[in-house]
């Protein structure tokens, strides 16, 4: 029951992810290789004797870099882009999408030919190499889609041509993130190639909406995984998406050095993201009397959609937090252990107690700067805003949608009380009848999507408050203690990897986690493994404006992630138990 100059606000139970119960297997870990005690290294892996050519050939061999060259150029000139509101796989604007796979095909035969290709949804792919073993499966994943481009002029080579000036290929995609997906399907034509018959089961599986919130895509391939392999969330050793912040490099000077040749030492710090915020949009839908402008009311809505927005970004903001739970506390612990004289000078106390997690937390958000304190802190933006259609007519609708990326410490429904605290006095005020979260709101069960339908059966003088499709919590910590026989193998083989590249070698490379500040695809898959990594395991500067104009990779940075897929199936593939056979 609505009724003026009051308030009727709503706010049910989100409906939240199911997260499985997890048990940590008995395993012997693979051990360290130093004594550091607050941040030992993960014993490095080496690739195992299976007689199948080094992964080094990736980035050194010119005859692949060409055809790396080729195949990600031309993965670029097909323009997969998808917008927030593309619900029917059918819809024409999925077209490009079509183009997309047959080109796939004519670019991996071999991988079409062996693998079980499941089309899943229409427009999903699911690649699955069948083991000989019983051995958990291996999960890779990607997107095929692109956000959209505003204004072709603005690049400085066209977003689809998919150019290559020698260092850089350019283009919408290079680096987001069909650069993982061509390096994903090009290993695995290298492997089969060279006549590899999978001990374990390695699944591609390639949405297509991850840039639209994922549902039609990685959730329906979440649900044909789930119905495959299992729900228990242990299905699958890992799944390893996109993300991440690649490869971050500290200095530090040399204690051999003088101060007259001021040399320093490198150290590497490999930072996949093992869990990542959670998101809410929230949308304001604003329903007022129109009229001539000539004789306008005291406040018009946009006017009050003004302060209501002015409200949210001065009152109540959100604070950081970092204790132990958090990934990013493990990093700082390793960055103080191997480069104490890279960091801040009072960091190392701090973590050993001298700071409560509040006034870490913004320690070193003052220190370090919004990327840092966005993993620490709810994010709140307000990114669109309508209302009006002529200059001389009062608007009669006026609508926004701000956007949170919820920080580990709290969840939406805090986030949705806080801005029904903020905005109900303002509704009050202006004699609005304040709508929050109604259970009413049609919801399209196929796609997550809730649409207002603007303000259907809300009157004049209405203000409705609600979430463009549902809020998503921050997601479960995968582990990152050598304790978890996954976590030392995966991170033993990185540190292999990116140590014998010819742009790292003689650096040490330390493997810690960290938090991803927006969504990916595996938002889906919490139920499908408790090691779940997002990395796109780049070096810093060499994958640039993600989601702006000017998107683009090195080359160099591309043959370097393949090298990393290439020797990780290979040191995850001799599990060598009872042979299994998977139903699809």
């Amino acid at each position: 029951m609505y009724f003026q100059s009051a308030l009727v606000i709503s706010l049910g139970l989100l409906a939240l992810p199911h997260t499985a119960s997890f048990i940590i297997p008995s395993q012997t870990p693979l051990g360290t290789s130093t004594d550091a005690e607050t941040c030992p290294l993960a014993a490095k892996v080496p690739p195992p004797n299976d007689g199948f050519t080094s992964g080094l050939k990736f980035v050194k061999d010119a005859h692949i870099r060409a055809q790396q060259v080729e195949r990600l150029s031309r993965a670029v000139q097909v323009p997969t882009t998808v917008n927030d509101y593309l619900t029917d796989p059918y819809d024409p604007g999925f077209a490009p999408f079509l183009e997309f796979h047959s080109l796939l095909e004519q670019l991996f035969p071999l991988t079409h030919a062996t693998a079980h290709l499941s089309h899943v949804n229409r427009l999903g792919l699911v690649y699955t190499l069948n083991g000989t073993s019983a051995a958990k499966p291996l999960l890779f994943t990607a997107h095929q889609d692109v956000v959209p481009i505003v204004n072709a002029a603005d690049w400085t080579h066209p977003p689809f041509a998919g150019h290559f000036d020698g260092e850089w290929l350019w283009g919408r995609g290079a680096s987001d993130c069909k650069n993982v997906l061509i390096g994903l399907l090009s290993v695995v034509e290298d492997l089969l190639a060279q006549g590899w018959t999978p001990t374990r089961t390695v699944v591609l599986a390639f949405g297509f909406d991850e840039e639209s919130h994922g549902w039609l895509g990685a959730g329906s391939i979440a649900a044909y995984l789930e119905e495959t392999f299992g729900a228990d969330g242990d299905a699958f050793e890992f799944v390893l998406d996109e993300g991440g912040m690649g490869l971050e490099v500290l200095s530090s000077p040399s204690s051999s050095s003088s101060s007259s040749s001021p040399a320093t030492t490198d150290v590497v710090y490999a930072l996949p993201g093992v869990s990542e915020k959670g998101s809410l949009d929230l949308t304001l839908e604003l329903r007022v009397a129109g009229g001539h402008s000539s004789v306008p009311p005291a406040h018009t809505g946009i006017g009050m959609m003004a302060e209501i927005i002015y409200t949210l970004e001065r009152a109540e903001l959100f604070r950081p937090r970092l204790d132990a739970s958090h990934p990013a506390y493990r990093k700082l612990q390793c960055q103080v252990a191997h480069s104490p004289d890279a960091v801040e000078p009072w960091l190392a106390r701090a973590l050993a107690g001298g700071d409560d997690a509040e006034t870490l937390a913004e320690r070193l958000a003052v220190s370090r700067g919004a990327a840092t304190r966005f993993t620490l802190q709810t994010s709140q933006a307000a990114d669109l805003i309508s209302g009006g259609v002529k200059s001389n007519a009062l608007p009669e609708t006026v609508s926004a949608l701000v956007n949170y990326r919820v920080a580990l410490h709290q969840t939406p429904d805090e986030v949705q009380a806080r801005a029904v605290r903020l905005i109900a006095p303002i509704a009050e005020r202006y004699n609005l009848t304040l709508v929050a979260f109604p259970e009413e709101e049609k919801e399209e069960e196929e796609t997550g999507l809730r649409i207002p339908g603007d303000n259907d059966g809300h009157a004049a003088n209405t203000l409705v408050l609600s979430t463009l499709s549902e809020p998503l919590r921050p997601a479960p910590v995968s582990p990152t203690d050598l304790e978890s026989e996954t976590w030392a193998r995966f991170a033993g083989v990185t540190r292999a990897v990116f140590e014998s590249v010819p742009s790292l070698q003689g650096k040490t490379v330390v493997v810690a986690g960290d938090i991803m500040t927006g969504n990916t695809d595996t938002r889906f898959y919490w139920n499908l493994s408790r090691n779940i990594y997002r990395w796109s395991p780049s070096r810093q500067g060499g994958a640039l404006n993600i989601h702006t104009v000017d998107e683009r990779v090195a080359i160099d940075v591309h043959l370097e992630a393949m090298m990393l897929y290439y020797d990780l199936i290979r040191a995850f593939d001799g599990a060598g138990q009872t042979e299994i056979e998977h139903d699809l």
